[in-house]
């Protein structure tokens, strides 16, 4: 039986893992169980019953309390617009109209699609512009493929939501984060990375930037034909890293350096656009989030770049992670990968 004093469990995937977090709800969040967990390598991004059942049975080995899960949309299959619709309050129907703009954007390849939309807050005093609406839109199909397999395996998904908003309410945890600037959330994923540009804590705009994670592994294994063990060490440590630079340390700056290059390109040209957009708005600071965002490297080459505070994005500040029986110095490492999960289980907890 489910206790009262959790949260649902946050829970996002890709290609590589599984990331679960779970909050007590009493007072501030404090996760009461995290985990990382590897998938079985079948290149499907909706998982089979049988491996959702696994992972059922891990999650309770790892502390996980209760059925009920906030899943996260796979970006495989949703899209994010930036849309000019009448104003709310007039009467027009802003679902149906924003439904018809996100088929008509060619983005994907059928027209049965779920909508969800939000606006900036209103302005005082009110502005004689409407705001611009901001606008998910996921393919019904494999949203409902993804339910009913979680369904099937014995789960009970209560919420699904884009990582724009899962991630803009992890950010706000942070003090740094503040509600009249202009933020980023850099999101470095497995397949692909993302640009998530935020107007205080409302995301504004998203940019997808065709490198992630994957890309390191291939170099690893090609280039440098190291064993997928070790490359599992890599992506899987056991602890913090605290110790002099290795061999393989400095191999991994290598690989990163033309990555890195890359996404602050991409995020260079998203602030560019969005700063156009909200001329008056002073700019914040850049989160690092995801993969590798855990090393000194990341968060030093988009500051450079950008010439913005950046700072590691972490799924629970570490004053607050309480290492015990279910939280050890190997998921600690890894809480910079858990903030999409973080922000699903704070947003079901609300």
């Amino acid at each position: 039986m489910r206790k009262n004093t959790t949260s649902p469990i946050g829970l996002d995937l890709d290609y590589n893992e599984f990331r679960a977090i779970q909050f007590n709800t009493s007072g501030d969040p404090i996760p009461s169980a995290v985990a990382t967990i590897p998938r079985t390598g079948r290149r499907e991004m909706i998982p089979s019953t049988e491996e959702l059942k696994k992972l059922s049975n891990t999650l309770y080995q790892r502390g996980f309390v209760g059925d009920l899960v906030a899943l996260a949309v796979p970006k495989e299959f949703a899209s994010f617009h930036i849309l000019d619709l009448p104003p709310e309050g007039s009467g027009a129907p802003i679902n149906r109209l924003a439904l018809l703009e996100a088929q008509r954007s060619g983005t994907h390849k059928t027209e049965d699609l779920q909508i969800g939309y939000w606006t900036q807050r209103p302005k005082e005093p009110p502005s004689k512009f409407p705001s611009p609406y901001y606008t998910v839109a996921c393919e019904t199909e494999p949203l409902d493929q993804l339910i009913d397999t979680f369904e099937s395996a014995s789960f009970i998904p209560i919420s699904v939501e884009p990582i724009e908003t899962a991630l803009s309410r992890a950010a706000a945890e942070c003090e740094e984060f503040t509600e009249d600037s202009i933020h980023c959330i850099v999101e470095i994923g497995w397949d692909h990375s993302w640009a998530i540009i935020t107007l205080g804590s409302i995301p504004v705009y998203t940019r997808k930037i065709e490198c992630g994670a994957t890309r390191i592994r291939r170099q690893l294994i090609d280039d440098h034909a190291m064993p997928i063990h070790a490359i599992n060490n890599l992506l899987y440590p056991s602890s913090p890293s605290k110790g002099p630079e290795s061999k393989v340390d400095r191999i991994i700056s290598t690989l990163l350096t033309p990555m890195l290059a890359q996404i602050v390109e991409q995020l260079d040209t998203a602030l560019t656009y969005v700063s156009q957009q909200h001329r008056f708005a002073p700019f914040g600071v850049v989160l690092c989030s995801g993969y590798f965002s855990n090393l000194d490297q990341t968060a030093h080459a988009i500051a450079q770049r950008t010439g913005m505070p950046s700072i590691r994005l972490s799924a629970s500040r570490s004053e607050t992670f309480q290492l015990g029986s279910f939280i050890s110095p190997f998921e600690l490492a890894l809480s910079p990968r858990l903030n999409i999960a973080a922000g699903l289980a704070l947003g079901a907890a609300a």
